[in-house]
């Protein structure tokens, strides 16, 4: 029986949920494209300054309980470099300290969350275990990208405010750090979600403000 055996760079980021586009990115890359300096800089500290801010003592406690689990959160308008920028972080996280990662649009994992709690024995079982696979990655990887917050489809029972909330309170307790994009401002986010939340994400995320015009058609 012959076997190949996959390359090692591609291996690494199957079931990561990044677009293909998108796997491999390296910070000096984007560095190298220009227009994100700013950016690029905080994103640099951000990496390198991750196992000190993830990093425990003997008894298992952080060492530093005010920064444990904190992520990033992008915002700006649409074509600004978010995306590419937060999957960078990812990318090199997972390069540098072998965490695993999770990218995925959160409007994705709303569908799916919806399909998981609709689906009866007519759905294919396959189909399911993959729902279930995202989802789960999405709550217990060691960091996450969630994409294009406030661009998911809002119901009158506020199913997906309110699992976001969840999902974020979730994951900042268990010392997970979680990144996001939005196009929402501050105050378009407090009036989409709740004003505890946006409170809430300034302990839990350090912002990173995108201005300019849109990079889309030359990035």
């Amino acid at each position: 029986m012959i076997t190949t055996r996959m390359d090692p760079e591609r291996a690494r980021w199957v079931g990561t949920g990044l677009p293909p586009r998108l796997r491999g990115m390296t910070l000096n890359g984007i560095e190298e494209l220009g227009g994100l300096d700013h950016a690029v800089k905080k994103a640099r500290s951000y990496v390198e300054g991750y196992r000190a801010q993830q990093s425990k003592n003997w008894r298992g406690l952080p060492v530093n309980p005010h920064i444990y689990g904190q992520g990033l959160l992008f915002a700006g308008h649409p074509g600004t470099g978010k995306t590419t920028l937060a999957a960078a972080i990812l990318c090199e996280l997972r390069r540098r300290y072998g965490i695993t990662i999770y990218s995925s649009r959160y409007s994705d994992h709303i569908d799916r969350e919806r399909k998981l709690v609709r689906a009866d024995q007519s759905v294919d079982a396959e189909e399911v275990s993959r729902w279930q696979y995202a989802v789960e990655r999405v709550q217990w990887a060691d960091a996450v990208l969630l994409d294009d917050v406030g661009n998911e489809h809002s119901t009158d029972s506020k199913f997906a405010e309110d699992t976001l909330e969840q999902l974020l309170r979730r994951r900042y307790d268990d010392g997970r750090p979680t990144l996001l994009t939005t196009n929402l401002s501050g105050d378009d986010w407090a009036n989409r979600y709740s004003k505890p939340l946006r409170s809430f994400l300034d302990q839990a995320t350090r912002r990173l403000i995108f201005t300019g015009e849109s990079f889309r058609g030359g990035r």
